[in-house]
C-alpha cells in the first residue's frame, strides 16, 4: 500500500509539471547544437559531441531538482550559504588559472566554475532571508545594510577571481529581489544612487587593467581594431553580414576563417545571427521571452519564498541574455557572461538546467 501511495503521489507531481519550460529550453538547446557544430566542425567535431553529453546530463539534473521540494532550500539556507562560501574559497586553494582568471576547479575529469552556481545559491539563501525576516517590506538604510551584508562576501570573493560579469549578476539579483519583496522608493533610489557613485571608485581601485581596457574598448572599439577591439569589431561584422535572413547553416565566414575568437562560447550569438539573420535572432529572443514568462507565471502563483526564488532565477536568465546580446552587438562591454542554453560549456548547461529544475519544483510542490 505504501509503495502504491508513493507511486500515485509521484504521478500527481508529474501531472503538475509545466512541460513547456523543458520544451522551450530544448528548442534553444537545439539551436545551440547546430550553431556550435557550425562554429567548430571545420576544426573538430568534439565540441558538438561533448555538448550532447552535457545536455543529456543537464536534462537528468533538471528532473532530479524538479522532484526536490524547493522549501528544503529555505529550511537549510544557512548550510547552503556556508557551502557557497567554501566553494568560492576552494578556487583560491585548488583552483587553476585560465585566460588570466582563477575561477575553475577540477572534479575528476570535469572542470567546474563555482561562481556560476554561486549565483543560484545566493538566490536560494537570500530569498529565505527576505521571506522570513522581511516578509512585509523593509525600508531604511539599516535594513539595506543588513540585507546587503548577505550578498557582499559572495560578491567580493567572485570579484577577486576576477569575474566582473558574475559580480554584476549578483548586484542585479539583489536589486531584483528587494524590489519584488517590497521596498520604499526612497531607499531604492538611495541604493541606486550609491551604486552609481561607486562606479568611478571601482574603476580606478578595483578593476584589473584588462577589465579597464574592455570598458575603454566598449566606448571606442575603433581605437584598437587589431587589438582589444578585435572581437567586438568582428562580431559586429558577422552580425551585419547576416542581413535579414542570414547566410544559411554552415555558410558563415567570420568563425570559419577564424576572424571571430571564442565563436562557440562567448560569441556564439554572432555565429547564429550571421547564419540565421535578423529573423533567426527574433525567434531566439522570443524563445527566451517565453521561457522567462513561464518562470514568472509560476512565481506569481507561489508562496513568498517560491516567488522570490523564481524571480531571482528569471533575473539571472534576463541579465545573461541582455549582457551577452549587448556585448556581441557592441553596445555593452565584454564581460564573459555566456548566453545560457546557447553558449558551449558544461558548467553553464548544468547551471541552467538546475535553475529550471528548481522552478519546476516550485510548480510541483507549491500548495
Amino acid at each position: 500500500m505504501g509503495k502504491n501511495r508513493e507511486f500515485i503521489l509521484a504521478l500527481k507531481k508529474i501531472k503538475k509539471m509545466n512541460n513547456g519550460i523543458l520544451y522551450t529550453a530544448l528548442c534553444i538547446v537545439a539551436l545551440s547544437l547546430m550553431t556550435v557544430y557550425s562554429a567548430t566542425y571545420y576544426r573538430t567535431d568534439s565540441f558538438f559531441y561533448k555538448e550532447m553529453v552535457w545536455i543529456a546530463l543537464g536534462v537528468i539534473v533538471y528532473f532530479v531538482f524538479s522532484f526536490v521540494d524547493y522549501r528544503k532550500y529555505g529550511k537549510y539556507y544557512k548550510i547552503i550559504y556556508i557551502l557557497n562560501i567554501l566553494l568560492l574559497l576552494s578556487v583560491y586553494v585548488i583552483g587553476h588559472k585560465r585566460l588570466g582568471a582563477q575561477r575553475w576547479i577540477s572534479v575528476g575529469p570535469l572542470t567546474v566554475q563555482p561562481s556560476e552556481f554561486a549565483k543560484l545559491l545566493v538566490v536560494l539563501t537570500f530569498s529565505e532571508v527576505l521571506s522570513s525576516k522581511y516578509r512585509e517590506r523593509f525600508s531604511g538604510l539599516k535594513n539595506m545594510f543588513f540585507t546587503g551584508m548577505h550578498v557582499l562576501p559572495i560578491f567580493l570573493l567572485i570579484a577577486k577571481q576576477p569575474d566582473l560579469g558574475t559580480s554584476l549578476v549578483l548586484l542585479f539579483i539583489y536589486m531584483t529581489l528587494i524590489f519584488i519583496n517590497g521596498i520604499d522608493w526612497l531607499s531604492l533610489g538611495i541604493t541606486i544612487f550609491s551604486g552609481i557613485s561607486m562606479i568611478p571608485v571601482a574603476y580606478f581601485f578595483f578593476l584589473k587593467e584588462y577589465q579597464k581596457q574592455r570598458i575603454l574598448t566598449f566606448l571606442n572599439p575603433e581605437a584598437d581594431m587589431l587589438g582589444s577591439g578585435w572581437n567586438v569589431t568582428q562580431s559586429m561584422i558577422a552580425i551585419g553580414s547576416g542581413g535579414f535572413y542570414g547566410k544559411g547553416f554552415l555558410k558563415g565566414t567570420q568563425s570559419k576563417l577564424r576572424f571571430l575568437p571564442e565563436s562557440h562560447t562567448d560569441f556564439i550569438g554572432s555565429v547564429f545571427l550571421e547564419e540565421r539573420g535578423f529573423v533567426g535572432g527574433v525567434v531566439l529572443i522570443l524563445l527566451y521571452l517565453v521561457l522567462i514568462f513561464q518562470i514568472l507565471k509560476i512565481a506569481d502563483s507561489s508562496d513568498q519564498y517560491g516567488k522570490l526564488v523564481c524571480y531571482g532565477i528569471a533575473a539571472i536568465f534576463f541579465f545573461h541574455i541582455v549582457v551577452n546580446v549587448g556585448m556581441i552587438m557592441g553596445v555593452m562591454p565584454v564581460t564573459g557572461l555566456p548566453l545560457l542554453l546557447m553558449s558551449y560549456g558544461g558548467t553553464s548547461f548544468l547551471f541552467a538546467f538546475m535553475m529550471l529544475g528548481i522552478v519546476q519544483s516550485v510548480k510541483v510542490y507549491k500548495d
